[in-house]
C-alpha cells in the first residue's frame, strides 16, 4: 500500500487524489522490463527536438526568473516561435509544431494582445491549428479534471503558466508536494508525446551569490526534476538578464545575456553573463557620465533605441553598454518619450 501524504495526496500515481484511509489501486499498465543486449542490438531513436539543442518531445522544461522579469512574455514568445517554426531565445532553431498554451493568469483579451504584439513585432503569421490557447483564468480546476481533456499525439509543445495555480493544497517548499506536481506534468508529457514547459519564480535575495540550480523558490525539486532549465537572472545592466541553461539530455550550452526591449528579449553579445546584479555597496563611485550628457548628444527627431545608443556612444566616447544604461535611466526619468517604436527627447525636461 502506498502511504498517503498529510494533505491526502498519494506518493505514487501522478495527479491521483486519495480517499483518506483508502489505498488506491496500482496502475494496470507498466512498461516492460527490457534486456540490455537485445535493446542495444537495435537502432536507438531519440525523440525529436522542439527547441534544437534545448528541449525534446516528451521532456519537461522550466523557465525561471525573478518577480516581474517578463517570464510570461518569454513563454508566449516561445510558444509563438514553435507554432511558426521561428527561432526563439538565443536564436535557437525550433521544429514547427502545434502548441497548446494553458493560461491561468491573464484575462483573455490581454493574453491575445500579447500574442498579436509579438507576432507584429517579429512579423510572424500563425497558421490555423498551430497555436491553441486554453484560457482558464477564473476557471481553475483540479489537474485530474484538466488532463483528460488534452488530447494525445496532437501537440508538439504544451505550456503551463503559472504553475502556482495548480498547487491547491500543496506547498511549494515541500519536496513531496512539488514532486507530485512534477509527476503530473511528466505523465502529461509521456501520455501526449509533447514537451511540457512551465514557469517558476526565484527566491528572494542576491542571486549572484547562488548557484544557478539554487535560485528557484520553494523545493529543490523544481530544479532537480525538469529535463531543461532556463534561468533568467538579473544582470548588472538595467533590463538585462543572464541566461543559464542546465540540460539533462542535451550537450551544454554557453550562457548568454538577453536585453528586454518591449515586447521582446534581444540577445546582447556585448555583455558578460557572469556579471549578475548585486546589492549596491555603500560609498559606490560616482558615475562618469550623466543623463544630461547623454540627452545632449541627441537631436529633436525620433530615433530607434539602437540608433540612439550608437550615436551617444560615439559622441561620449563610451562603451555601448554604458550608453544602454544611460538610455534606461533617461527612460525612467522621462527625459525620453516614446514615439511608437522610437524615442524622442522630452522638451519639457
Amino acid at each position: 500500500m502506498r502511504p498517503l501524504l498529510a494533505d491526502g495526496w498519494t506518493d505514487g500515481c501522478p495527479g491521483e487524489w486519495a480517499t483518506p484511509g483508502v489505498a488506491p489501486s496500482l496502475p494496470t499498465t507498466l512498461p516492460a522490463i527490457e534486456d540490455g543486449a537485445e535493446l542495444l542490438s537495435k537502432p536507438i531513436v531519440l525523440p525529436a527536438d522542439v527547441i534544437k539543442g534545448v528541449l525534446h518531445r516528451g521532456a519537461k522544461m522550466v523557465l525561471a526568473g525573478g518577480s516581474k522579469s517578463y517570464k510570461t512574455w518569454a513563454l508566449i514568445e516561445t510558444g509563438v516561435s514553435v507554432a511558426t517554426g521561428a527561432t526563439c531565445l538565443n536564436n535557437f532553431e525550433t521544429e514547427k509544431g502545434h502548441v497548446l498554451y494553458l493560461n491561468f493568469e491573464l484575462p483573455d483579451a490581454f493574453f491575445w494582445n500579447r500574442v498579436r504584439t509579438i507576432c507584429d513585432e517579429r512579423q510572424l503569421t500563425i497558421e490555423p491549428h498551430m497555436l491553441s490557447v486554453w484560457n482558464l483564468r477564473g476557471h481553475v480546476a483540479h489537474w485530474t479534471k484538466l488532463d483528460p481533456q488534452i488530447a494525445a499525439d496532437t501537440y508538439s509543445l504544451i505550456i503551463i503558466d503559472p504553475t502556482y495555480k495548480l498547487l491547491f493544497k500543496r506547498a511549494e517548499n515541500l519536496a513531496g508536494d512539488v514532486a507530485s506536481l512534477m509527476n503530473e506534468f511528466e505523465a502529461l508529457a509521456v501520455r501526449t508525446g509533447a514537451a511540457v514547459a512551465f514557469g517558476a519564480h526565484y527566491s528572494k535575495g542576491d542571486q549572484s551569490q547562488k548557484e544557478a540550480m539554487d535560485r528557484i523558490s520553494g523545493s529543490g525539486v523544481f530544479a532537480r526534476d525538469p529535463d531543461s532549465i532556463i534561468n533568467f537572472a538579473r544582470h548588472e545592466e538595467a533590463d538585462c538578464y543572464s541566461v543559464d541553461l542546465i540540460l539533462r539530455n542535451h550537450p551544454p550550452q554557453a550562457s548568454f545575456v538577453m536585453r528586454w526591449d518591449f515586447p521582446l528579449f534581444i540577445t546582447d553579445l556585448t555583455l558578460d553573463p557572469t556579471r549578475l546584479k548585486k546589492r549596491k555597496p555603500s560609498g559606490a563611485a560616482e558615475k562618469q557620465y550623466t543623463v544630461a550628457q547623454f540627452i545632449g548628444t541627441l537631436d529633436d527627431e525620433p530615433m530607434f533605441a539602437t540608433q540612439i545608443v550608437r550615436r551617444a556612444a560615439r559622441k561620449l566616447e563610451c562603451a555601448e553598454r554604458t550608453a544602454w544604461s544611460l538610455l534606461d535611466e533617461a527612460k525612467e526619468l522621462g527625459a525620453l518619450k516614446p514615439q511608437g517604436r522610437q524615442w524622442q527627447r522630452n522638451p519639457n525636461i
